[in-house]
Order: C-alpha cells, then structure tokens, then sequence
C-alpha cells in the first residue's frame, strides 16, 4: 500500500505541468550578439582546403536553412580577431612550445608592415563578413615582440607589464594602424580590445602569448591609445579591462592587488577613469573564469555585478567577453580537462550564459576558442592538426550555444518570463529548469531559450501576460546523435507540452524564420 502511494504521488509529479508567463512589456538590456574567438587556430584551419575552412566557417557563422528546416550553423554575430605579438616568427625561440599558439605580427622590428601575415586568420575574417557576422574585435594579448622589455610575448612572471617603458606610444601607433588598414582595405573593426586578463604575471610557463597590467599602467596606456585611435581609426571604440575573472571587477583580489578593484579604479568617480575618454566605449568586459565552481559564488557574483552596474554606473554596458570550461565547476561536476562532444558540456554553459543574461544582464556573450585541436572542453568546433573530412568535428556545446547565438540577434531586448506555481528554484536546485526570453522590436518576434538539465522529461506551458494566444516554433538539441537545433513539435499558449530531459530548446513566436 505505502509503495502504491509513493508511485502515485511520483507519477503526479512527473504530469506536472510548469507554466512560464511572457511580459513583454517588462524590458531588461538589448543585446549586442554573441561571439567567439579566431585564436589560435584560425590561423592553420584558414589555409586548409576550400571545402573544409568553408565547413568550418558555415558552422560557425552560416544563418541558412537546410531542406529539412534546420540551422546549418550558429550564425555568430560577434568576431574577434587575435592581433598578435611575432611569437609565430620567433618560432622556438619564442619560449612558446606549442607552435598553435605562436602568433604572426603585421609589423617588423624595423617598424615595417607585412599585411600578408595572419592569412588564415583573415580568411576566417572575410568569411564571417561573407556570412553577415555584424560585429568585430580586433583583441591583443600582447605587445609586439620588439616593442617589449624581453623581446618576448610574455613577461617575466611579475606584476609590471612586458611592454617597455618607452613605447607606449609606438604600441598605440600600432594597434591604431593596425584598425586603419583593416578599415581601408572595407573590413573595420567596430572595437579594439588592447589587454588581456591584466591580472596574471604572464611568463614563459602559460605557452602563450600575454602580457600584466597594473591599473595603473592601464591609466597611462589608455589616454595615449585614445588619442591615436581618435587620429587614425575614428571609428573604432575602444572596449576595456577584459579581467581574468568577474571578481577582479569588484573587489581587491589577495595577489592581484595592483590589478583588481577594477570597476572603481577603471571606471569609478575619478579624474582620469578611462570611460572619460572619447574613443572608449562604455563597456566593462570581463572573462567568467573561476566564478563557476560552487553555485553560491556562480549566482552571487554575477548578482551582484548587476546590482552594481545599475546603481553606481548606469551608463555601463557589461560584455561576457571570454569564457569556456577550465577547472572544476558545478559542485565538482565537470572538469575542464578532456575532450566531450556530448550534453554535459553544453548544457553545462547554457546555464552559465543564461545567468550572465538575467542577473549580470550583459549585453554580449562571447565564448573563447571558436576552433580547437585540444583534448580540452575549451572549442566550439574541434579539429585535428591536419587537413582531412574526418579532421573537422562538430560539439553538442556549438548547438547548445547556437539556442542563443542563432537566435537571439542583435538588438533584441529581454524580456521578463516569470515562472509560476511549483517550478522548481534554481537558487537551490542546480537542475532546475531555465527560461530567458527576448523580444525583436522591429519585427515583433518573440524569442524564449530554455535550458532542461535534468535526467527527466518536464512538461511546461508558456503563456504571454496581457493573454494573447499565440504558437512557437521549436528547435532542439538533445542528446540524440544529429538531434541539433532540430525543429520539434508547435507549442501553443496554455498546452502542456513534453521538454526532453537533458536538453536545449528554442521556442520561437514569429511569422517567418528568424
């Protein structure tokens, strides 16, 4: 008898219908798109045979339909273009091991320009323009090897930055030319992002490229830079302090000291704050790494980023500007270490975007390695370090990504979408459902991402709040093999309708495909 109830009462459950309610009238940030990066190698992958780089490309960038109605690539709208430093040049002498993360420089020692390096990567940059990507970033990791105190891309494992003393002006010179020529050649950057994660003592042993930053450094840097930019690539904004972690935006960090706190000392009420500052763009880009171990600190900082931004810099846009899977995260759950094609992963990071959407409300999302040869879950697509069909191979994680990538396009607003009766609570549950919701105001479309990481089906309805019927189209990536924003069965307003477990689903209320 006691067994009979218990089974009642779990079948009950699972018929649960979970309703989420639609306010569009409610509006949140309008978001700028999403992104990934061509480091390291869209240099290699960009040189190989037409069929595979156009593969590769169309899955990345390609917003076009197949005959059965599916995407056939996420149709990114953000790229961003690694400048780099002449480590590729240096060759072994670089310090660098591995030669996929050397980089080419256009300019030479003897302040000489070669606009033929980085081949492979302008192809990948000319083919996200061919695909309509909207957006570019043109990011360095470091200084030009000759204009640095070492001679190399990387310090020398101290707080001070790697470029010398005396060349803060010809860095800005170079960076600036460097948006010149891409604006005259008709591919611009829209914004120029001249440091990376400034907090870490790059040196020899992190096999790449990267160069420290105090904030103080960064104050002298960045008048200098906006003035040549301002003088040589009007157009281009510039888009700052890209830190290592969420943290070193709001607090000083033990270690970090003269590199942390970076929301006050970068942007805080002072005379010299850079966002005083003509070219600079009034964004706070940061990297996500670090904060995604234990769910407390996962929702805590990014809620409290949000807060912050709306009270005490209102007029600050925040770009999720880098992140992937390193180290433990989700209670110990996945590992960044070893390659997965699989669920884990990408609906892993759909919960992370759908978190820096709704409590750090940022307006960009922008993921690291578009490409990687690694055995890492750090690529969107994966390849092998030789040109061959089977070398290319897609991920769950570049589907998962598309929900979003795909779908929410620039300049579409968020919405509320309020859960209501028994849903349960992600503040407690990390396998609670997910719903965020966006609204396209030229056109009306109505977009809701949802993210199921639970082993079970759920059963949901939508409704929109001024009570107006409406259908969704909708599109799913499961576990399934090839089940890859897959169109699914029509939701209605006020039906239940059947959400596998584990799985990414985009509903989309629009009279045409957006």
């Amino acid at each position: 008898m006691a067994l009979g109830l218990v089974a009642g009462r779990l079948s009950a459950r699972a018929e649960e219908v979970l309703t989420w309610e639609i306010d569009l009238e409610r509006r949140h940030q309008t978001i700028e798109g999403f992104g990934a990066s061509d480091a390291w190698s869209a240099q290699f992958v960009g040189r190989w045979p037409d069929a595979l780089r156009e593969r590769v490309a169309e899955l990345l960038f390609s917003r076009d339909w197949d005959a059965q109605g599916r995407p056939r690539g996420i149709g990114l709208s953000i790229w961003r273009f690694n400048v780099g430093a002449g480590s590729a040049e240096q060759g072994a002498e670089s310090g660098i091991r591995d030669p996929w993360r050397r980089a080419e420089c256009f300019q030479k020692a003897d302040g000489t320009w070669d606009w033929s390096k980085q081949a492979g990567q302008q192809w990948f940059l000319e083919a996200a323009r061919r695909h309509g990507v909207e957006t570019f970033v043109a990011f360095v990791n470091s200084p030009p090897v000759h204009q640095t105190r070492n001679g190399r891309a990387w310090g020398d494992g101290g707080h001070r930055s790697n470029l010398n003393p005396d060349r803060y002006e010809a860095f800005a010179a170079f960076l600036a030319e460097v948006c010149a020529h891409f604006a005259r050649t008709g591919r611009p950057f829209q914004y120029l992002s001249p440091v990376n994660e400034p907090q870490w003592n790059w040196s020899r042993r992190n096999g790449q490229e990267g160069c420290p930053w105090t904030n103080e450094e960064l104050r002298r840097l960045v008048p200098v830079l906006d003035a040549a930019v301002r003088a040589r690539a009007p157009e281009v904004r510039i888009v700052l302090p890209e830190t290592a972690t969420l943290d070193h935006l709001l607090r000083p960090m033990q270690g970090e000291p003269l590199a942390s706190d970076q929301l006050r000392e970068l942007y805080g009420n002072r005379p010299d704050a850079v966002h005083r500052l003509a070219r600079v763009a009034p964004v706070v880009a940061a990297h996500g790494y670090g904060t995604t171990e234990r769910r407390q600190h996962w929702l805590g900082v990014r809620r409290e980023l949000g807060r912050r931004l709306r009270q005490e810099h209102p007029g600050l846009r925040f770009w999720m500007s880098e992140y992937c899977i390193l180290g433990q995260n989700h209670e110990g759950r996945l590992r960044g270490s070893g390659r997965d094609l699989g669920m884990a992963p990408a609906l892993f990071v759909a919960q992370v975007i759908h978190h820096d959407l709704t409590l750090a409300e940022a307006t960009s999302w922008q993921w690291w390695l578009a490409i990687s040869p690694y055995d890492y879950k750090d690529g969107l697509v994966y390849v092998g370090r030789e040109p061959a069909p089977e070398a290319v191979r897609e991920s769950k994680l570049l589907w998962g990504f598309g929900h979003y990538a795909r779908f929410v396009r620039p300049g579409s607003v968020r919405v509320d979408v309020r859960a209501t009766g028994n849903v349960p609570n992600p503040e407690t549950d990390g396998d609670a459902p997910l719903l965020s919701a966006y609204l396209q105001p030229q056109t009306g479309a109505v977009v809701v991402v949802g993210v199921n990481p639970s082993d079970r089906e759920r059963k949901l309805t939508l409704r929109l709040a001024d009570g107006t019927a409406a259908e969704f189209r909708t599109y799913l990536t499961t576990e399934v093999e090839g089940e890859n924003l897959m169109p699914g069965r029509p939701l209605r307003t006020g039906e239940a309708w059947p959400w596998p477990a584990r799985s990414v689903v985009t509903w989309v209320m629009a009279k045409k495909d957006v």
